[in-house]
């Protein structure tokens, strides 16, 4: 218990240290990097000590293997997300020592989000990674896009979380108390199932629908992406979502997981899968503007996510759980390396990444794996990813939503080659002039592609350490066992 404790207080007091003593940090920004970096590093090993110490801290957060690799992955994202920043602190204009502890504090909401299992703490988890996203998403206060994005995805935000509010609180009435277990424990015990436990359902899928960009409940994402500093982008594509899909997939699982009940949200998740797979795939196609382009694939690539889930079965579960973690590394650089050649350079644009592999070739070849690993390229940890949530989705007899699953891979593979073909098959208008990515951004960048060679071709150990968290739930198949 205690190494979770000190887990979350450092995520807590790292964050609010930061802001408490801004005005002196903005004095020397590589204390404050190193500061940002080392409590995102310390919490990660913290949370990785408590992966086999199982227990409830304050009656409401679950320790264990479940929330020690949540904590994990949301530190992870949290450090990479601050070493892409350091790669250029001068353009955060603003005050890097906020733009840290914004990082933090949304690595603590998915944390605690991801622990919870009273639907109180969940919540406040959810908003706290929302209003920490919120103000980075409108960091650029002075620029039109910026506030005009922060606007659009505050307003809809708001929505949302009244929705998840309202559902909350009808799942209250119909289960009769806020810890999942009692949730689960008072719906097995009943004749009839309440009649607010559907619109409770509905309401809840329709609020974390939101959080994860689910169609049709994707508007925002584009905009926010394309408003956002980058690398707040890199934080937004990733660290909320990975937070979200554990938190409603445990959330499913122990509170939601009766039959009657489990068939139900099984088939409103496939339904959201098909659609945000299809939609965010086709909308990708014609987009020119990179961050645009991939606010899109996150859409895409939330729903390929969500089929996981839908499966009803913890061999989905474990397959999302390894899908989020390989998607950070692969995510996070993909933005990073955007936000490394925008510094030195070069566009947004996709025309403006032409001739890249001759101008700057460890940057474009960087840039181009996580683009295949985006694409589901082998030995890749997308390729990992999609292929046990493909597989769980066929164990569980959804081979149609397997199928068009498999199709729309074969679809992102066009917008994802054509930035690849752009980088090294078309000349640059002035290939004579080289374009320089300093050190910090090329180690995140390597750093980043080594998590997603590992993951892509040893995923046995991930799996492994997956299914022994996710054992208390129960449940029917585990692969990898």
């Amino acid at each position: 218990m205690v190494f979770s404790l000190i887990a979350l207080l450092l995520l807590a007091l790292g964050g609010s240290m930061t802001l408490l003593f801004a005005t002196v940090l903005e004095r020397n920004p590589v204390m404050t990097a190193g500061g940002g970096l080392g409590v995102a590093v310390l919490a990660l090993m913290f949370f990785a000590l408590s992966y086999e110490q199982p227990g409830v801290l304050l009656g409401m957060y679950q320790l264990g293997g479940l929330s020690a690799i949540g904590g994990m992955i949301l530190s992870l994202i949290a450090a990479l997300t601050i070493l892409g920043v350091m790669a250029n602190p001068h353009k955060y204009r603003a005050g890097l020592s906020e733009i840290y502890a914004l990082i933090l504090f949304t690595a603590l909401g998915g944390t605690l989000m991801i622990g919870a299992n009273n639907l109180l703490l969940l919540y406040i988890g959810i908003e706290l990674s929302s209003y920490s996203t919120y103000i980075l998403v409108g960091y650029y206060r002075d620029e039109r896009y910026s506030t005009e994005a922060a606007t659009k995805y505050f307003v809809l935000g708001a929505l949302a979380s009244a929705l998840l509010l309202y559902g909350i609180s009808l799942l209250f009435g119909a289960g009769g108390g806020l810890y999942y277990d009692q949730i689960a424990a008072t719906l097995a015990a009943a004749d009839t199932l309440p009649a607010l436990l559907w619109p409770g359902l509905a309401l809840l899928l329709a609020g974390f629908g939101f959080k994860l960009a689910l169609v049709p409940f994707h508007a925002w994402t584009p905009d926010a992406y394309q408003g956002a500093p980058t690398m707040a982008a890199a934080l937004l594509s990733v660290g909320p979502k990975a937070g979200a899909v554990i938190a409603l997939g445990n959330l499913l699982t122990q509170a939601l997981g009766l039959e009657a009940i489990s068939g139900v949200w099984q088939q409103a998740l496939i339904w959201l899968a098909v659609l945000t797979m299809t939609v965010g795939n086709l909308q990708a196609l014609n987009q020119r503007n990179l961050k645009r382009l991939l606010g899109y694939s996150s859409v895409a690539q939330l729903g390929t996510i969500i089929v996981g889930l839908a499966a009803g079965t913890l061999a989905g579960f474990q397959a999302v759980i390894l899908y989020a973690l390989g998607y950070a590394f692969t995510n996070i650089g993909a933005f990073t390396s955007i936000a490394a050649l925008r510094d030195a350079g070069v566009g947004e644009e996709v025309d403006d990444y032409a001739g890249l592999g001759k101008r700057q070739p460890q940057a474009a070849l960087l840039f181009t794996l996580f683009l295949l690993s985006l694409a589901g390229v082998p030995l890749l940890a997308g390729f990992a990813g999609k292929l046990f949530v493909f597989k769980s989705a066929v164990d569980a007899g959804l081979i149609v939503l397997a199928t068009i699953a498999v199709l729309n891979t074969v679809i992102a593979y066009f917008y994802y080659f054509r930035v690849i073909v752009k980088m090294w098959l078309q000349p640059a208008a002035d290939e004579a002039q080289p374009v320089n990515v300093n050190a910090i951004a090329m180690t995140a960048l390597a750093l980043g592609v080594i998590g997603v060679l590992v993951i892509g071709t040893f995923p046995g150990p991930f799996l492994e350490a997956i299914a022994t968290a996710l054992e208390p739930l129960g449940g029917l198949i585990i692969v990898g066992r």
